[in-house]
Protein backbone atom coordinates (compact mmCIF):
# COMPACT_ATOMS: atom_id res chain seq x y z
CA UNK A 1 0.00 0.00 0.00
CA UNK A 2 1.08 3.67 -0.83
CA UNK A 3 0.95 6.79 0.85
CA UNK A 4 -2.26 7.81 -1.84
CA UNK A 5 -4.23 4.41 -0.56
CA UNK A 6 -3.50 4.81 2.41
CA UNK A 7 -5.19 8.24 2.99
CA UNK A 8 -8.10 6.59 0.96
CA UNK A 9 -8.51 3.83 3.37
CA UNK A 10 -8.46 6.42 6.47
CA UNK A 11 -11.32 8.41 4.52
CA UNK A 12 -13.26 5.45 4.00
CA UNK A 13 -16.99 6.19 6.11
CA UNK A 14 -16.54 2.84 6.68
CA UNK A 15 -13.09 2.93 9.08
CA UNK A 16 -14.33 6.51 10.24
CA UNK A 17 -17.28 4.66 11.84
CA UNK A 18 -15.27 1.83 13.30
CA UNK A 19 -12.49 4.19 14.99
CA UNK A 20 -15.62 6.07 16.69
CA UNK A 21 -17.15 3.20 17.62
CA UNK A 22 -13.98 2.05 18.78
CA UNK A 23 -13.08 5.05 20.59
CA UNK A 24 -16.68 5.45 22.00
CA UNK A 25 -16.46 1.75 23.41
CA UNK A 26 -13.17 3.10 25.02
CA UNK A 27 -14.27 6.36 26.22
CA UNK A 28 -17.63 4.34 27.76
CA UNK A 29 -14.90 1.59 29.28
CA UNK A 30 -12.95 4.42 31.15
CA UNK A 31 -16.70 6.44 32.15
CA UNK A 32 -17.92 2.88 33.67
CA UNK A 33 -14.39 2.32 35.19
CA UNK A 34 -14.10 5.39 36.89
CA UNK A 35 -17.76 5.04 38.21
CA UNK A 36 -18.28 1.69 39.03
CA UNK A 37 -14.40 0.98 39.69
CA UNK A 38 -12.09 -0.84 36.89
CA UNK A 39 -12.63 -4.85 36.68
CA UNK A 40 -10.69 -6.84 34.67
CA UNK A 41 -12.93 -6.50 31.91
CA UNK A 42 -12.36 -2.87 31.72
CA UNK A 43 -8.39 -3.13 31.66
CA UNK A 44 -8.57 -6.52 29.02
CA UNK A 45 -11.05 -5.02 26.78
CA UNK A 46 -9.37 -1.60 26.72
CA UNK A 47 -5.83 -2.73 26.21
CA UNK A 48 -7.18 -5.24 23.83
CA UNK A 49 -9.04 -2.14 21.61
CA UNK A 50 -6.03 -0.06 21.74
CA UNK A 51 -3.62 -3.32 20.64
CA UNK A 52 -6.07 -3.66 17.74
CA UNK A 53 -5.27 -0.07 16.82
CA UNK A 54 -1.68 -0.62 17.48
CA UNK A 55 -1.93 -2.80 15.08
CA UNK A 56 -3.37 -0.74 12.05
CA UNK A 57 -0.95 1.99 12.94
CA UNK A 58 2.04 -0.37 12.43
CA UNK A 59 0.80 -1.95 9.81
CA UNK A 60 0.15 1.00 7.79
CA UNK A 61 3.30 2.70 9.14
CA UNK A 62 5.60 -0.65 8.14
CA UNK A 63 3.88 0.16 4.39
CA UNK A 64 5.30 3.33 4.65
CA UNK A 65 8.19 2.55 5.17
CA UNK A 66 8.73 -0.76 3.25
CA UNK A 67 7.52 1.91 0.40
CA UNK A 68 10.24 4.61 0.90
CA UNK A 69 13.54 1.74 1.07
CA UNK A 70 12.09 0.02 -1.96
CA UNK A 71 11.66 3.01 -3.91
CA UNK A 72 14.44 4.76 -2.37
CA UNK A 73 12.28 7.61 -1.95
CA UNK A 74 11.63 8.85 1.55
CA UNK A 75 8.82 12.19 0.90
CA UNK A 76 6.20 10.01 1.75
CA UNK A 77 7.86 9.53 4.82
CA UNK A 78 7.72 13.53 5.65
CA UNK A 79 4.49 13.41 5.18
CA UNK A 80 1.97 14.38 7.65
CA UNK A 81 -0.17 10.89 7.91
CA UNK A 82 2.86 8.84 8.23
CA UNK A 83 4.44 10.93 10.83
CA UNK A 84 0.86 10.23 12.77
CA UNK A 85 0.83 6.78 12.12
CA UNK A 86 4.51 6.48 13.49
CA UNK A 87 3.04 8.92 16.82
CA UNK A 88 0.06 6.82 16.75
CA UNK A 89 1.69 3.27 17.16
CA UNK A 90 3.74 4.14 19.51
CA UNK A 91 1.73 6.28 21.89
CA UNK A 92 -1.05 3.40 21.37
CA UNK A 93 1.35 0.41 22.66
CA UNK A 94 2.08 1.99 25.27
CA UNK A 95 -1.00 2.99 26.75
CA UNK A 96 -1.96 -0.20 25.71
CA UNK A 97 0.96 -1.69 27.81
CA UNK A 98 0.06 0.27 30.99
CA UNK A 99 -3.38 -0.85 31.22
CA UNK A 100 -2.49 -4.48 30.41
CA UNK A 101 0.10 -4.46 33.23
CA UNK A 102 -2.20 -2.49 35.22
CA UNK A 103 -4.40 -5.35 34.93
CA UNK A 104 -2.21 -8.18 35.32
CA UNK A 105 -0.59 -6.55 38.89
CA UNK A 106 -4.41 -6.54 40.33
CA UNK A 107 -6.20 -9.60 38.80
CA UNK A 108 -4.53 -13.25 38.06
CA UNK A 109 -3.12 -13.62 34.89
CA UNK A 110 -4.67 -16.82 33.83
CA UNK A 111 -8.23 -15.07 33.17
CA UNK A 112 -6.30 -11.73 32.21
CA UNK A 113 -4.48 -12.75 29.20
CA UNK A 114 -7.29 -14.79 27.57
CA UNK A 115 -9.66 -12.50 28.02
CA UNK A 116 -6.48 -9.96 26.68
CA UNK A 117 -5.89 -11.71 23.81
CA UNK A 118 -9.95 -12.53 22.84
CA UNK A 119 -10.09 -8.84 22.83
CA UNK A 120 -6.89 -8.23 20.90
CA UNK A 121 -7.94 -10.28 18.26
CA UNK A 122 -11.07 -9.48 17.67
CA UNK A 123 -10.70 -5.85 17.91
CA UNK A 124 -6.95 -6.42 15.24
CA UNK A 125 -8.82 -8.54 12.77
CA UNK A 126 -12.14 -6.23 12.41
CA UNK A 127 -10.09 -3.01 12.37
CA UNK A 128 -7.94 -4.26 9.72
CA UNK A 129 -10.95 -5.29 7.86
CA UNK A 130 -12.32 -2.35 7.93
CA UNK A 131 -9.29 -0.32 7.49
CA UNK A 132 -7.67 -2.26 4.78
CA UNK A 133 -11.53 -2.75 3.01
CA UNK A 134 -10.50 -6.60 3.25
CA UNK A 135 -14.81 -6.92 3.65
CA UNK A 136 -14.95 -5.69 -0.04
CA UNK A 137 -13.70 -9.49 -1.49
CA UNK A 138 -15.36 -11.70 1.45
CA UNK A 139 -18.19 -13.77 0.41
CA UNK A 140 -21.46 -13.46 2.35
CA UNK A 141 -20.34 -17.03 3.67
CA UNK A 142 -17.00 -15.36 5.05
CA UNK A 143 -19.20 -12.77 6.42
CA UNK A 144 -21.12 -14.93 8.12
CA UNK A 145 -18.74 -16.90 9.73
CA UNK A 146 -16.43 -14.75 10.31
CA UNK A 147 -19.24 -12.87 12.60
CA UNK A 148 -20.39 -16.47 14.21
CA UNK A 149 -16.70 -17.14 15.01
CA UNK A 150 -16.39 -13.72 16.71
CA UNK A 151 -20.13 -14.00 18.18
CA UNK A 152 -18.55 -18.08 19.82
CA UNK A 153 -15.44 -16.25 20.95
CA UNK A 154 -16.86 -13.21 23.03
CA UNK A 155 -19.23 -15.95 24.43
CA UNK A 156 -17.22 -18.27 25.31
CA UNK A 157 -14.78 -15.33 27.05
CA UNK A 158 -18.05 -14.49 28.97
CA UNK A 159 -18.62 -18.21 29.62
CA UNK A 160 -14.74 -18.42 30.90
CA UNK A 161 -14.81 -15.27 33.43
CA UNK A 162 -18.22 -16.34 35.07
CA UNK A 163 -16.36 -19.62 35.56
CA UNK A 164 -13.45 -18.25 37.23
CA UNK A 165 -15.82 -15.79 38.98
CA UNK A 166 -17.34 -18.80 40.47
CA UNK A 167 -14.41 -20.63 41.74
CA UNK A 168 -12.85 -17.76 43.15
CA UNK A 169 -16.52 -16.81 45.18
CA UNK A 170 -16.93 -18.50 48.42
CA UNK A 171 -19.49 -21.30 48.51
CA UNK A 172 -21.08 -19.81 51.49
CA UNK A 173 -21.67 -16.53 52.87
CA UNK A 174 -22.24 -16.05 56.99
Amino acid sequence: YNLEIIKEFARNPHFIQYLVLTVAVQCALILHGKRNGFGMLHYTALAGSLGGETLIFAKTSSELVKNAILKRDIDDLRNPISIIALIMTIVTALIQLQVLNTGLAKFEALIVVPVYQTFLNAFAITGGLVFFQEYRAMSKKNTTMYSLGLIITLFGVKMLVQQRRKSVLPSHVE
